[in-house]
């Protein structure tokens, strides 16, 4: 039997090509997609690196900032120790002049000449600070364990600053020593003036030698790696016996003040007030003592 081709035969699909064009359409549809999640992941991979790029930008501004904001202090101060120097000088000036015609005594002149290399030592360190601040965007640190920046050790420079002024300040604490000590060989000064200028020389020398173990300390730490806590430790110990030295020395000036004002209050030079306050003052350096001991002993615990 045979049929005949109508006119709706010649336009219906056949099979074969209702299978391409399915497989056609399902092609077209895969490779749109593939394009739609290859567009999202470049909008994704773009916004990240926008987000990161934006978040690099805004620390370097905050560490600008920072930096800035550290050095314009610096700069402050510095800006007032120069006027502070400019005094200092005129005053030296002023010491020394006297002192050549007689109208001074040599210990002026030397606490004049201690006031101005205290304000060059201030500038060098402020000098130092403000190199620190420039490489580090941070406020510059003394700490034993802090790190040494692009192979400068700031601490150290920072110590050996204040152990050359430690030594001027012993020096001018040695010239009031000799000028008390003529003074009471003159017999126009009590053997007070001597005790007194000794815990003056006490002072400047215990602070030479908490320098000096400072400096120590650090190097031990650049060489070894010493703990903090270990050379924290030796600090406090080197520290509580220097001072332990200086409050000896204070009592001692303490009792004889007491001495000399009870053997003036007997006949009559001295009133019973000013006896008292020289013996509470007594007082309180032997307790100042009794801490410091103590306080020894528990740091060696």
């Amino acid at each position: 039997m045979t049929h005949d081709i109508t006119q709706a035969d010649m336009h219906r699909p056949t099979p074969a090509f209702r299978d391409f064009l399915e497989e056609e359409v399902s092609r077209t549809f895969r490779r749109d997609r593939s394009r739609r999640r290859l567009r999202l992941a470049a909008v994704i991979l773009v916004s990240v690196a926008l987000g990161t790029t934006g978040g690099l930008a805004s620390a370097q501004i905050r560490e600008s900032t920072q930096r800035d904001s550290l050095l314009d202090a610096a700069r402050a101060d510095v800006t007032l120790v120069q006027v502070r120097l400019q005094l200092a000088r005129a005053q030296l000036d002023e010491a020394r002049r006297a002192l050549s015609v007689g109208a001074a005594l040599p210990e002026s002149a030397a606490a004049a000449e201690l006031q101005v290399r205290e304000m060059e030592a201030q500038i060098a360190r402020a000098a130092m600070n403000m190199d620190e601040i420039k490489m580090t965007a941070q406020a510059p640190r003394d700490e034993l364990n802090a790190p040494v920046v692009d192979g400068r050790d700031f601490v150290k420079e920072r110590i050996q600053i204040r152990l050359m002024l430690a030594q001027q300040q012993m020096q001018a604490a040695e010239v009031t020593r000799a000028a008390a000590d003529r003074r009471v060989r003159a017999g126009v000064a009590s053997e007070v003036s001597n005790l007194d200028a000794d815990v003056g020389l006490a002072r400047a020398r215990r602070e030479l030698a908490m320098l000096a173990e400072r400096l120590a300390l650090r190097k031990e730490f650049l060489d070894k790696g010493t703990p903090i806590e270990e050379l924290s430790r030796r600090l406090d110990q080197a520290q509580v016996r220097q001072d332990i030295d200086v409050a000896r020395q204070s009592l001692n000036l303490a009792q004889e003040r007491v001495s000399i004002l009870e053997k003036r209050r007997a006949v009559g030079a001295s009133g019973e007030l000013e006896v008292l306050k020289a013996q509470v003052e007594m007082k309180e350096r032997q307790i100042e003592l009794q801490q410091l001991a103590k306080r020894l002993r528990d740091i060696g615990r």
